[in-house]
């Protein structure tokens, strides 16, 4: 063999893997290991094209000669890749181990494997980088250890486009869904804030602020959203006919019928009961403008609303100020602030 040519040499290794092929199955392991010497010698004296026809052959053999499989796993990554993807005959350990030698290229070919383990995939998120994170948390089949799913929402909360991609899997915690969550919109709210200006900013990061602090769990609420029941079954039936608009919200809130006017807002801004009392009625006047805005409302809309406030949140000055700022804000600035409100609270 050593004397041969190298076409001659990749003639004898096609001819000695159609012998293998052909009678592999049922084939016991001392049979295979005589193939697996003789066709990894061959293995090492032929061409990248004849190394990589062997790798496409073997990828998919349940009993492949197991050395020869590793040897090409160690190859060059045209060599490599088709039984890094595919071959059953790579434990994790020759998994964890091709990981560790070789590069990205390596790892990427092992993140589409049709099962990986923990032991791998725990490897692959310490050693692999952000790409290579990202291909084995989107691999559906992946199974990862609690310290490896650990990390990887840990480190989605900088990485927008690592929240997208474990949002998606089905074997999340439910304790690290809820970070997940909180990663996400804490994401959203920062995408917000820098796409406003500097002087606007501020004022809506501060308004969003104080309109979740009484919200934050649905436990605060408790039994006070009971006050809204009768309420709350007018405006689904007015907004279930079509009568429900920017006029009746105005006409609720002006007659003082802050229960109707509060569920109004929620049902066509999209928004909780509890995070729309909040901005109604919370500290900040900057979030009902911001709503009545994000809505294409009016200034008079936006001007009953606050005046269901309690207070001294109704004096000329005040609502002068209030109305210098609705003036201010644009409508694509409100409409995010809305979005961002909408999917805080879980709306669509």
């Amino acid at each position: 063999m050593a004397r041969g040519s190298s076409e001659e040499r990749a003639t004898i290794l096609a001819r000695l893997t159609d012998l293998f092929l052909s009678t592999a199955t049922g084939m016991a392991e001392d049979q295979i290991s005589v193939f697996d010497v003789v066709i990894g010698r061959l293995a090492r004296a032929i061409e990248l094209r004849a190394r990589i026809e062997l790798s496409e052959r073997l990828s998919e053999v349940p009993n492949a000669p197991s050395g020869v499989v590793r040897q090409l796993a160690l190859d060059e990554i045209a060599v490599a890749r088709p039984v890094l993807v595919a071959s059953p005959r790579l434990s994790d350990n020759d998994l964890v181990a091709i990981s560790a030698a070789k590069g990205r290229d390596h790892m990427l070919a092992i993140t589409e494997r049709p099962e990986l383990g923990e032991p791998v995939t725990d490897f692959l998120i310490l050693r692999g980088g952000r790409v290579v994170t990202h291909a084995v948390a989107a691999n559906p089949s992946a199974r990862f250890s609690r310290h490896g799913m650990g990390v990887l929402v840990m480190r989605a909360a900088q990485d927008d486009a690592l929240q997208a991609t474990l949002g998606t899997r089905a074997d999340l915690p439910e304790d690290l869904a809820e970070q997940l969550l909180v990663a996400a919109k804490n994401s959203a709210r920062r995408r917000l804030e820098a796409s406003l200006e500097p002087a606007m900013a501020g004022a809506v990061a501060g308004a969003i602020e104080r309109s979740a602090e009484t919200v934050s769990t649905e436990a605060e609420i408790g039994d006070d959203l009971g006050k809204f029941g009768a309420a709350l079954s007018d405006i689904k039936g007015l907004n279930e006919t079509g009568k429900l608009d920017e006029a009746v919200i105005a006409q609720y809130a002006t007659s003082g019928a802050a229960e109707h006017a509060i569920c109004g807002v929620a049902v066509l801004a999209g928004l909780s009961l509890p995070s729309t009392e909040h901005i109604v009625f919370g500290p900040d006047r900057e979030a009902v403008l911001l709503v009545a805005r994000g809505m294409g409302w009016s200034w008079d809309t936006a001007k009953a609303l606050i005046g269901l406030r309690k207070g001294d949140g109704k004096s000329a000055p005040v609502l002068e100020r209030a109305r210098l700022s609705f003036r201010n804000l644009t409508p694509t600035t409100a409409q995010r602030v809305l979005g961002f409100l909408r999917m805080r609270d879980g709306t669509p």
